[in-house]
Parts: structure tokens; C-alpha cells; sequence
């Protein structure tokens, strides 16, 4: 009979996953804006052609390389 009933769920733990949820989400986003933004000021700076691209890509492989990070350490810590 008592597999029936489901285990009460702690609502203040369950708050603060949300809660770091959101902020982690939010985060990302924030440092994806960035991303954006640096690569707008670099694009808007009076370089060559080809500087302009190289230092475009740089940050392109950086940002890449963060997230990648990212990624495995949020495969280590689940």
C-alpha cells in the first residue's frame, strides 16, 4: 500500500533548483550577449578586411572553447 503514495517533496528545495536554474540560464544568456557584443565592437573598428576577420574569428573560437567547457563541466557534475 505504501507504494501508492508518492514521497512528499520538499517546495523550498524544489524553489531553489529553479532558482539556480533560472540564474544559470540566465547566465548563459548573458555571456552569449556578450559574445555578440564583442564581436559587433571588433566588426565596427576601423581594421583591415583581414584583421577584422582574424580577430572575428579568435573570438568566435574562444566563445567556442568556453562553452565546450562549460559543457563537460556540467557533464562531470551531474
Amino acid at each position: 500500500m505504501k507504494f501508492l503514495f508518492k514521497k512528499k517533496v520538499n517546495v523550498d528545495k524544489v524553489k531553489t533548483l529553479e532558482q539556480q536554474l533560472y540564474y544559470n540560464q540566465k547566465e548563459d544568456y548573458n555571456d552569449f550577449i556578450s559574445i555578440l557584443e564583442q564581436i559587433q565592437e571588433t566588426n565596427n573598428e576601423n581594421l583591415q578586411w583581414k584583421k577584422r576577420q582574424s580577430t572575428i574569428n579568435n573570438e568566435i573560437n574562444l566563445a567556442l572553447e568556453n562553452y565546450r567547457n562549460k559543457i563537460v563541466e556540467l557533464d562531470i557534475n551531474a
